[in-house]
């Protein structure tokens, strides 16, 4: 069985734990600006296309509406930090 994230479930759409993505969706940051459209899902990254952004980790997606990703208010601030013990 084809790993879902990748797999290509008609024209274009990818069903993910917040919701099914599709390509052409905006994808909006925790600022409200658009940085890009979605082009492909591969793996845990969207590949986005037409914006200021190349892709972005499934990981910072925050919620989906019938026509755009929202980017979660994270991401930078954490990444690179590790595991307090």
């Amino acid at each position: 069985m084809p790993d879902p994230r990748t797999f290509d479930h008609g024209g274009g759409s990818w069903p993910t734990l917040q919701g099914t993505i599709r390509r052409g969706m905006r994808v909006i940051g925790p600022d409200g600006a658009v940085i890009g459209i979605v082009a492909s899902l591969e793996g845990d990254e969207l590949v986005l296309e037409g914006g200021s952004h190349d892709f972005v980790a499934v990981s910072q997606i925050d919620g989906i509406s019938d026509d755009a990703v929202l980017l979660a208010d994270q991401g930078d601030a954490t990444f690179g930090l590790g595991a307090q013990p």
